[in-house]
């Protein structure tokens, strides 16, 4: 994915910036991509994964977005991250970030994050 620049007027930017602003990185969600211009149209379809199959040490993939750069000079890169599952409630699953990620990313190799059911793109199949 191309790296998106931030537009000139805030109400021009896509929804998911808000979030970038925020916290540095959006995680891509299945549901919100159904909603007309919410991400750029280049995005490809996802299967997804359901809760229910996953368990402890499943890989898993998703899709996010980070903030680069500070101010009017920010822009929004983005890609595939991949998580071993250390567990998964009802509604969310907690991984740990096993892609190799830049330093000045807002989230790094071996930290752990959140993520529920409509983030998860892919379930890695084990060999």
């Amino acid at each position: 994915m191309p790296i998106i620049n931030f537009p000139q007027n805030p109400s021009n930017e896509p929804p998911f910036f808000s979030d970038i602003k925020e916290d540095g990185y959006h995680i891509f969600s299945l549901k919100n991509a159904k909603k007309p211009n919410f991400y750029p149209p280049e995005l490809p379809d996802y299967p997804g994964a359901a809760l229910k199959d996953l368990k402890e040490d499943d890989v898993i993939t998703v899709r996010v977005f980070f903030g680069i750069g500070k101010g009017k000079n920010m822009r929004v890169d983005g890609g595939y991250i991949d998580l071993r599952v250390e567990f998964v409630e009802k509604d969310r699953v907690m991984g740990v970030i096993t892609t190799q990620l830049p330093k000045e990313f807002e989230l790094s190799t071996g930290e752990s994050i959140e993520v529920f059911e409509e983030e998860i793109l892919y379930k890695v199949e084990q060999k």
